[in-house]
């Protein structure tokens, strides 16, 4: 009995090997078939058991002499951030394969089949599986394809238009002046030392899509009177104090709607590697606190449909963008067929309630973090280069002169910041920062195989196959980016990416034209509709006045049908940010580590270029060594050091 056990236990693995072994070698016979480059990987990126075992194994790892190694490279799920456009220059092609046991996976940085790609959206659709993680409130229009896309599209689109860009617009002004005052304090001229610019940027980004969208009213700490509780819909909304129990007793939450969600969001990896019902009764903090949040967070969301039910069966009017309104309404939704018993409903909703309350939090979760990550990461990018923070104030004093920010107005001064200096740091930010590292797509299990054309030769790819667009690839490929030389080949921004080039570095220069910094500021820009999707005011990737890549070489927010729809919506709010940040204000990295602020005020100019270039150095080594995906691309664990002073009042040049 003993010795069969232990044959047993032999067995399984024995049996597993094997198995991996023959389906590797039936991927690598797949891979060849296509006539493309391919690197061969001992197991997936995306192995589970190597995806717990790395951070033990990889210390180990580092030690044998595989450091070097491509398919090493590419065991990391971040590969995509770490290597940027290397695999592709060492390869000498723009396409390749990776094979793995479990399934092979088509990687390209080339424009023109990315092009192919998005415009062909029945042949290459998403890989829903991928998407199932954002599934755990219902199915949303992110999540689905085919028809079952169309149905949730056609239901969820209507609310972004140029009406509700303006509120975007409103909102995100008042929020970004009680963010800049909040870091000001009762300070006149800085903010001295601060590391919560990733942490009040989500604050921020929060606060604007809960009013905007969901009619919720969220005001920064101070900027309403103490004690006050403001109102969402004309209803008590959800509980918005901080702390764990602020709301239990008067709502009977354990977490406030700002806690439910953050928490939600830093723990949602438990959710999916979990079921639900095992949550609650593992004894780890991590998965005791991600199925509170998920609990509580629902909670919340159940309220806001509750109340919004409500709203339409009384006939209320809405204020804001009403995102979950439009849901209920474009789900069928009537005073009439609420009123209704079910027995008596004679038709079956467009969108169930779970598939409401799933694109609620999808829209939430998305317009959330892209937009906050972007404000972010452009006030970073702004600080290392300080001549570009310059060049764009005095494009906004171009723009604005001396109008005092409530005079700011969204038709007159939105065009005018998206086509100059304003536009193009965003675009520069997206470029190397975009929203995903790589956009999925697939080859069904059970269709054809297709083909796509890459230099001029066809290739097929076969059913079963996944495809990423590699968008931060494809933002430094040379061959579709004009480039110059690099600032400092010394000191190149990446080890191994484009060091003979500058597409690695932060040049927002390199997308206005001649006369696009010159522009009249109360010149608009039509409305633009993506080419697929010719009825959604969701916007371009960037303004016609600045540089235009050639299509499928800029994806931030993909390309095709599947374009985001809350691509405006970013815009707006990313834009109106910057320009209350920095019309008024500067920001400077902080520089303690090397010299305290009586040092630097004893300091000659070329003094302070050196000290802030080692401050400089560091920042760029923690965007290197920091950064990975969650659901966007953030810094992980470390907070960049910024003192926001006000102009005319900075300490270092523009070096």
């Amino acid at each position: 009995m003993v010795s069969i056990l232990v044959f047993g236990l032999l067995a399984l693995p024995l049996s597993y090997f094997l198995n991996s072994l023959w389906c590797l070698r039936r991927n690598i016979a797949a891979a060849k078939a296509t006539g493309l480059p391919y690197v061969v990987l001992p197991w997936s990126n995306l192995n589970l058991p190597w995806l717990i075992l790395r951070p033990i194994l990889l210390p180990y790892l580092k030690k044998l002499p595989i450091q070097d190694k491509l398919w090493f490279k590419l065991l990391s799920v971040d590969w995509p951030w770490d290597q940027q456009y290397t695999i592709f220059q060492r390869l000498g092609s723009d396409n390749f394969l990776y094979v793995s046991p479990s399934r092979n996976y088509f990687n390209t940085a080339d424009a023109a089949v990315i092009d192919q790609i998005t415009r062909r959206r029945n042949d290459f659709p998403k890989p829903i599986e991928v998407y199932r993680s954002l599934d755990i409130y219902g199915k949303n229009v992110v999540s689905t394809e085919g028809s079952l896309w169309k149905h949730h599209r056609k239901t969820v689109s209507p609310p972004f238009n140029e009406k509700n860009n303006r509120m975007v617009w409103m909102e995100t002004l008042k929020q970004a002046q009680s963010m800049v005052q909040g870091w000001m304090g009762s300070q006149i001229e800085s903010s001295g030392t601060i590391y919560r610019i990733a942490e009040d940027c989500m604050k921020l980004s929060l606060y604007v899509i809960s009013f905007a969208g969901f009619g919720v009213k969220l005001d920064w700490p101070g900027a309403e009177d103490e004690g006050k509780q403001p109102l969402a819909n004309g209803h008590a909304p959800p509980d918005t104090e901080k702390g764990p129990k602020a709301s239990k007793g008067r709502n009977d939450h354990e977490m406030s709607y700002v806690d439910a969600l953050q928490t939600l969001l830093h723990n949602m990896i438990w959710l999916f590697v979990f079921p639900k019902s095992l949550l609650k009764w593992l004894p780890f903090s991590g998965t005791k606190r991600s199925y509170t949040s998920y609990i509580e967070w629902g909670r919340h969301l159940q309220k806001l449909f509750d109340n919004k039910k409500d709203d339409i069966a009384s006939g209320k009017a809405q204020e804001g963008m009403d995102l979950m309104g439009f849901l209920l309404k474009g789900a069928g939704m009537t005073p009439e067929s609420i009123d209704q018993t079910a027995e008596k409903s004679p038709s079956k909703p467009l969108l169930s309630d779970t598939e409401i309350m799933g694109n609620a939090f999808v829209f939430l979760l998305a317009g959330h973090e892209t937009a906050a990550n972007s404000i972010h990461f452009s006030c970073i990018y702004l600080a290392l280069h300080l001549s570009s923070q310059r060049r764009l104030q005095h494009s906004l004093d171009r723009i604005f002169g001396s109008r005092p920010v409530s005079e700011w107005d969204y038709e007159r001064d939105f065009n005018a910041l998206f086509s100059t200096m304003a536009g193009a740091v965003l675009a520069e930010e997206l470029r190397l920062i975009p929203p995903v590292p790589s956009i999925p797509k697939c080859v069904l299990r059970n269709g054809a195989p297709q083909t796509l054309t890459i230099d001029n030769q066809k290739h097929t790819l076969p059913p079963a196959i996944y495809i990423n667009l590699v968008s931060l690839a494809a933002h430094r490929n040379p061959k579709s980016w004009p480039a110059g030389p690099p600032s400092d080949p010394k000191n190149p921004v990446h080890p191994t990416s484009n060091v003979d080039n500058d597409l690695e570095e932060f040049k927002p220069e390199r997308w206005l034209r001649d006369n696009s910094n010159t522009s009249d500021p109360s010149s608009s820009e039509k409305d633009q509709y993506t080419e697929d999707a010719p009825n959604t005011a969701t916007g371009i990737n960037a303004s016609h006045a600045l540089h235009r890549p050639p299509r499928g070489a800029y994806i931030p927010f993909s390309e095709g049908y599947r374009a985001c729809l809350g691509r405006r919506f970013a815009q707006v709010e990313v834009l109106a940010a910057l320009a209350v940040i920095f019309k008024h204000h500067s920001i400077e990295l902080n520089v303690d580590r090397y010299a305290s602020d009586e040092e630097v005020e004893g300091m000659d100019m070329e003094e302070r270029r050196k000290v802030y270039g080692k401050a400089s150095e560091d920042v760029r080594g923690m965007m290197r060594e920091k950064m990975g995906m969650l659901f966007t691309m953030q810094m992980r664990g470390t907070n960049v050091g910024v003192r926001v002073v006000k102009r005319g009042k900075e300490r270092f040049a523009d070096s």
